[in-house]
């Protein structure tokens, strides 16, 4: 008799890891979601770590080991080919996965048919290796719940936690899955989802517990350094924005002045920089005059908020707003 097909599968790519990976392993067998296979990807592991993976399939049929050759991005992919079922769960192997977790994050995409992938809060954790940087992002993930506040702050940072992650395999694939830049793939892969019309949001529960480590590839791995995640940025820039030739920032601080310098070479012309700070207005950065807050106008360009210190970000937009100026239409925070 031939098994029926998951509801989900979890995709979980391992090099090495041995340390963690039977914790990680753990919390996703005691999910208490009926139905699901955990696709275990060896992505060349010399440790322990895929001998542990093959005993806990040996003696638990919802798990599989594959092997894939290459880097991350086709270790991803070829679990997804593998996996059997239409939503795909992302999952690291140095994090734990609360109990409920794909039973709440599948509720929330069949609680709502517009949404392509559904997230969850995180915690981060041991805390004794927690800094004050990553606690900030942390918090600033959990904030973000709605598709609308994600997608208003993509070009800000990356919204979604990757293996915080479930997407249906319908939106993997009408985006080709994730492609290899050189750079952040779990990044690159929500700004094509989202900006092609996919629709993200977050059960509003800690359900992930989400490791940091020394160890950890956004910590050792150049694909992940914030030159890469820029680069990610000005790729989908011109599909991001209506089309124009014309920008200006609100923000002359080093966001500002990084991203005036990166426009102007790929041929947009940075008509001003609007910045609350007398001591900087009448003054030429880079070439471009720096002027005080009036009343925005879109004739005068497409305008980014790009503004660092805490906040401000989302005074300038108020402000915006209060003009009768509309995200993505006329104006993108950016970072």
């Amino acid at each position: 008799m031939t098994a029926p097909s998951p509801r989900i599968s979890v995709v979980l790519p391992f090099r090495d890891g041995a340390d963690t990976l039977d914790s990680a392993l753990h919390s996703i067998a005691e999910q208490t979601c009926g139905g699901f296979e955990c696709v275990l990807i060896d992505n060349g592991s010399l440790d322990g770590a895929a001998a542990l993976a093959r005993r806990r399939a040996a003696r638990d049929p919802r798990f599989r080991v594959v092997h894939a050759d290459g880097g991350l991005v086709n270790a991803l992919n070829t679990g997804i080919a593998t996996a059997r079922a239409p939503l795909i769960a992302r999952m690291d192997a140095d994090d734990l996965a609360h109990p409920t977790r794909l039973d709440r994050q599948i509720a929330a995409l069949q609680a709502d048919p517009s949404l392509s992938i559904s997230s969850c809060l995180v915690e981060c954790f041991p805390a004794s290796a927690v800094r004050d940087g990553m606690r900030r992002y942390a918090a600033w993930l959990n904030s973000l719940r709605t598709p609308e506040q994600i997608r208003d702050a993509l070009f800000v940072e990356s919204p979604i936690a990757h293996p915080s992650a479930v997407v249906t395999r319908a939106a993997l694939a009408a985006v080709g899955g994730y492609h290899e830049t050189g750079g952040p793939e779990d990044y690159d892969l929500w700004l094509r989802l989202v900006l092609s019309g996919h629709r993200a949001a977050k059960v509003p529960e800690v359900l992930l517990s989400w490791r940091e480590s020394p160890r950890r590839l956004s910590r050792v791995d150049p694909r992940y350094h914030r030159r890469r995640f820029f680069a990610a940025k000005l790729a989908h820039f011109p599909s991001a924005v209506p089309p124009a030739d014309r920008v200006q920032i609100c923000g002359a601080g080093p966001t500002g002045r990084r991203w005036a310098r990166a426009l102007a070479m790929r041929g947009y012309s940075v008509e001003r920089f609007i910045d609350v700070a007398p001591r900087r207005w009448g003054r030429t950065l880079d070439g471009v005059p720096v002027v005080p807050p009036g009343t925005p106008d879109r004739r005068d360009g497409f305008t980014l908020v790009a503004a660092g210190s805490p906040g401000a970000r989302e005074r300038i937009e108020g402000w915006l707003q209060q003009c009768g100026l509309r995200a993505w239409d006329d104006y993108l925070a950016v970072a």
